[in-house]
Protein backbone atom coordinates (compact mmCIF):
# COMPACT_ATOMS: atom_id res chain seq x y z
CA UNK A 1 0.00 0.00 0.00
CA UNK A 2 2.76 2.43 0.91
CA UNK A 3 4.46 2.19 -2.50
CA UNK A 4 1.09 2.62 -4.22
CA UNK A 5 0.43 5.77 -2.24
CA UNK A 6 3.93 7.05 -3.10
CA UNK A 7 3.21 6.63 -6.82
CA UNK A 8 -0.09 8.48 -6.43
CA UNK A 9 1.68 11.18 -4.44
CA UNK A 10 4.11 11.81 -7.32
CA UNK A 11 1.16 12.21 -9.68
CA UNK A 12 -0.50 14.65 -7.25
CA UNK A 13 2.72 16.69 -6.88
CA UNK A 14 2.77 17.17 -10.65
CA UNK A 15 -0.91 18.11 -10.79
CA UNK A 16 -0.61 20.66 -7.98
CA UNK A 17 2.82 22.01 -8.97
CA UNK A 18 1.33 25.18 -10.48
CA UNK A 19 -0.83 25.84 -7.43
CA UNK A 20 1.42 27.53 -4.87
CA UNK A 21 -0.98 30.22 -3.68
CA UNK A 22 -4.12 30.08 -1.62
CA UNK A 23 -5.40 27.32 0.62
CA UNK A 24 -5.33 24.21 -1.57
CA UNK A 25 -1.65 23.64 -2.16
CA UNK A 26 0.33 20.40 -1.99
CA UNK A 27 1.17 20.95 1.68
CA UNK A 28 -2.58 20.87 2.42
CA UNK A 29 -2.80 17.51 0.67
CA UNK A 30 0.13 16.12 2.69
CA UNK A 31 -1.48 17.18 5.98
CA UNK A 32 -4.85 15.73 4.97
CA UNK A 33 -3.22 12.45 3.98
CA UNK A 34 -1.24 12.12 7.23
CA UNK A 35 -4.21 12.87 9.48
CA UNK A 36 -6.54 10.63 7.44
CA UNK A 37 -4.14 7.73 7.91
CA UNK A 38 -3.86 8.42 11.65
CA UNK A 39 -7.63 8.61 12.21
CA UNK A 40 -8.25 5.80 9.73
CA UNK A 41 -5.93 3.46 11.65
CA UNK A 42 -7.82 4.18 14.87
CA UNK A 43 -11.14 3.40 13.16
CA UNK A 44 -10.00 0.37 11.12
CA UNK A 45 -10.77 2.14 7.85
CA UNK A 46 -9.61 0.82 4.49
CA UNK A 47 -6.32 2.73 4.39
CA UNK A 48 -5.67 1.90 0.73
CA UNK A 49 -8.91 3.61 -0.31
CA UNK A 50 -8.68 6.40 2.26
CA UNK A 51 -5.05 7.25 1.53
CA UNK A 52 -5.60 7.37 -2.21
CA UNK A 53 -8.69 9.56 -1.81
CA UNK A 54 -6.87 11.90 0.58
CA UNK A 55 -4.01 12.34 -1.87
CA UNK A 56 -6.30 12.90 -4.87
CA UNK A 57 -9.15 14.88 -3.31
CA UNK A 58 -8.11 18.32 -4.63
CA UNK A 59 -6.48 17.58 -7.99
CA UNK A 60 -9.47 19.02 -9.85
CA UNK A 61 -9.55 22.23 -7.83
CA UNK A 62 -7.58 24.25 -10.41
CA UNK A 63 -10.15 23.45 -13.11
CA UNK A 64 -13.24 24.19 -11.01
CA UNK A 65 -13.48 27.90 -11.88
CA UNK A 66 -13.03 27.41 -15.61
CA UNK A 67 -15.34 24.41 -15.96
CA UNK A 68 -18.02 25.34 -13.44
CA UNK A 69 -17.90 21.75 -12.20
CA UNK A 70 -17.24 20.97 -8.53
CA UNK A 71 -13.67 19.95 -7.81
CA UNK A 72 -15.00 16.91 -5.95
CA UNK A 73 -16.44 15.63 -9.24
CA UNK A 74 -13.42 16.67 -11.29
CA UNK A 75 -10.95 15.16 -8.82
CA UNK A 76 -12.80 11.85 -8.87
CA UNK A 77 -12.85 11.77 -12.66
CA UNK A 78 -9.18 12.76 -12.92
CA UNK A 79 -8.20 10.06 -10.40
CA UNK A 80 -9.41 7.05 -12.30
CA UNK A 81 -6.49 6.63 -14.73
CA UNK A 82 -3.76 6.91 -12.11
CA UNK A 83 -5.62 4.54 -9.78
CA UNK A 84 -5.84 1.90 -12.50
CA UNK A 85 -2.18 2.45 -13.45
CA UNK A 86 -1.06 1.71 -9.89
CA UNK A 87 -3.18 -1.44 -9.64
CA UNK A 88 -6.58 -0.51 -8.20
CA UNK A 89 -9.39 -2.70 -9.51
CA UNK A 90 -12.72 -1.26 -10.69
CA UNK A 91 -14.43 -1.68 -7.31
CA UNK A 92 -11.55 0.09 -5.54
CA UNK A 93 -11.56 2.89 -8.09
CA UNK A 94 -15.29 3.35 -7.50
CA UNK A 95 -14.73 3.52 -3.73
CA UNK A 96 -11.99 6.13 -4.06
CA UNK A 97 -14.08 8.22 -6.46
CA UNK A 98 -17.07 8.04 -4.09
CA UNK A 99 -14.91 9.00 -1.13
CA UNK A 100 -13.61 12.03 -3.03
CA UNK A 101 -17.07 12.94 -4.33
CA UNK A 102 -18.61 13.03 -0.86
CA UNK A 103 -15.81 14.84 1.01
CA UNK A 104 -16.97 18.39 0.26
CA UNK A 105 -19.40 19.39 2.98
CA UNK A 106 -20.47 22.62 1.27
CA UNK A 107 -22.35 20.65 -1.38
CA UNK A 108 -24.58 19.07 1.24
CA UNK A 109 -23.70 15.51 0.23
CA UNK A 110 -23.39 13.09 3.14
CA UNK A 111 -20.46 10.68 2.95
CA UNK A 112 -21.77 7.12 2.68
CA UNK A 113 -18.65 5.31 3.87
CA UNK A 114 -16.32 5.48 6.84
CA UNK A 115 -13.52 6.58 4.50
CA UNK A 116 -15.71 9.39 3.14
CA UNK A 117 -16.53 10.56 6.65
CA UNK A 118 -12.87 10.59 7.64
CA UNK A 119 -11.79 12.51 4.54
CA UNK A 120 -14.60 15.02 5.00
CA UNK A 121 -13.65 15.49 8.65
CA UNK A 122 -9.94 15.86 8.02
CA UNK A 123 -10.41 18.28 5.13
CA UNK A 124 -12.50 20.45 7.47
CA UNK A 125 -9.97 20.10 10.28
CA UNK A 126 -7.28 21.53 8.03
CA UNK A 127 -9.42 24.65 7.70
CA UNK A 128 -9.37 25.14 11.49
CA UNK A 129 -6.76 26.03 14.11
CA UNK A 130 -3.55 27.87 13.30
CA UNK A 131 -3.17 26.13 9.93
CA UNK A 132 -6.76 27.04 9.11
CA UNK A 133 -6.14 30.69 9.98
CA UNK A 134 -3.04 30.73 7.78
CA UNK A 135 -4.85 29.04 4.89
CA UNK A 136 -7.86 31.36 5.11
CA UNK A 137 -5.64 34.44 5.13
CA UNK A 138 -3.63 33.07 2.21
CA UNK A 139 -6.84 32.42 0.28
CA UNK A 140 -8.27 35.86 1.08
CA UNK A 141 -4.99 37.49 0.04
CA UNK A 142 -4.76 35.54 -3.21
CA UNK A 143 -8.29 36.68 -4.08
CA UNK A 144 -7.73 40.27 -2.95
CA UNK A 145 -10.40 40.03 -0.24
CA UNK A 146 -8.33 41.35 2.67
CA UNK A 147 -9.29 41.26 6.34
CA UNK A 148 -13.00 41.67 5.71
CA UNK A 149 -12.96 38.76 3.29
CA UNK A 150 -11.20 36.60 5.85
CA UNK A 151 -13.72 37.54 8.56
CA UNK A 152 -16.66 36.87 6.28
CA UNK A 153 -15.25 33.45 5.40
CA UNK A 154 -14.65 32.72 9.09
CA UNK A 155 -18.24 33.62 9.97
CA UNK A 156 -19.88 31.84 7.05
CA UNK A 157 -17.81 28.65 7.09
CA UNK A 158 -14.84 28.19 9.39
CA UNK A 159 -16.50 28.83 12.73
CA UNK A 160 -19.25 26.34 11.83
CA UNK A 161 -16.96 23.41 11.03
CA UNK A 162 -16.62 22.13 14.60
CA UNK A 163 -20.25 21.05 14.61
CA UNK A 164 -20.04 19.18 11.30
CA UNK A 165 -17.64 16.37 12.23
CA UNK A 166 -18.63 12.72 11.80
CA UNK A 167 -15.98 10.81 13.72
CA UNK A 168 -15.15 10.99 17.43
CA UNK A 169 -11.43 11.51 16.85
CA UNK A 170 -12.12 14.44 14.54
CA UNK A 171 -14.59 15.92 17.03
CA UNK A 172 -11.88 16.00 19.70
CA UNK A 173 -9.36 17.67 17.40
CA UNK A 174 -12.00 20.09 16.12
CA UNK A 175 -12.80 21.27 19.63
CA UNK A 176 -9.22 22.44 20.20
CA UNK A 177 -8.76 23.91 16.74
CA UNK A 178 -12.06 25.76 17.02
CA UNK A 179 -10.86 27.50 20.18
CA UNK A 180 -7.73 28.71 18.39
CA UNK A 181 -9.69 29.91 15.37
CA UNK A 182 -12.35 31.61 17.49
CA UNK A 183 -9.74 33.39 19.65
CA UNK A 184 -7.93 34.67 16.54
CA UNK A 185 -11.13 35.97 14.95
CA UNK A 186 -12.19 37.72 18.17
CA UNK A 187 -8.75 39.30 18.64
CA UNK A 188 -8.63 40.42 15.01
CA UNK A 189 -12.05 42.08 15.38
CA UNK A 190 -10.84 43.87 18.52
CA UNK A 191 -7.72 45.14 16.83
CA UNK A 192 -9.40 46.46 13.71
CA UNK A 193 -11.80 48.45 15.89
CA UNK A 194 -8.89 50.46 17.37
Amino acid sequence: MESTHRMIEEFVKEKLAGNSKGAHTYDHTKRVYALCIRIGMDLNADLKILGAAALLHDIGRQDEATTGVSHSILSGEMSQDILRRVGFDDAEVDKVVDTIRTHRFSEGIEPNSLEGKILSDVDKLDAMGTIGVFRAIAQASSKGDGIEGFLKHADEKLLRLRDLMYTDGAKEIAEERHKTLEAFVLRLREEIRL
